[in-house]
């Protein structure tokens, strides 16, 4: 009896859940116009891709945005040992943001260098939104400089 009681419990859970699921997908198809739109957003690292290098004494550090998306020029931060960073970023452009209200973005190659010591360890922070109206949550990535390698004694 009670084998047969779990096994009704499961069976309902199963029944409901995909009938949830089923009015999700319902709902979120009303318009097919905006379904269309939300397939097409990118990964937030397809959307922003960022890498860095080094370039001389310091760490070059780059964004690839993708048309169509942009980063909050005041959300991109480096921090090293829990210190932020003073960074020079381009000017950007105004653009009107549902959430932020007036804020500068930056889209397309965006650029930056600092200088940190051999073996060290840098946090960069940044947030972005597809034009869409799609925005990401924040991210974090982390940019270790090389340690200087020795010359062995001869």
């Amino acid at each position: 009896m009670k084998q047969t009681l779990k096994s009704f419990l499961l069976f309902m859970l199963i029944l409901l859940s995909w009938s949830c699921r089923a009015e999700l997908v319902i709902d979120t198809q009303i318009g097919r116009d905006s379904f269309e739109q939300e397939s097409l957003i990118l990964p937030v690292d397809e959307a922003f891709r960022f890498g860095s290098y080094l370039e001389g004494a310091g760490i070059k550090m780059f964004w690839q945005v993708m048309p169509g998306y942009f980063l909050y020029r005041d959300k991109i931060e480096i921090f090293h040992d829990g210190k932020a960073q003073g960074i020079q970023l381009p000017p950007g452009v105004f653009r009107q943001d549902e959430i932020f209200g007036r804020v500068k973005v930056l889209d397309g190659l965006i650029e930056l260098q600092t200088f940190l010591p051999p073996g060290q360890e840098l946090e960069v922070r940044y947030q972005g939104c597809a034009a869409q109206g799609f925005c990401y949550p924040p991210q974090k990535k982390h940019v270790t400089s090389p340690k200087v390698a020795k010359n062995p004694k001869k």
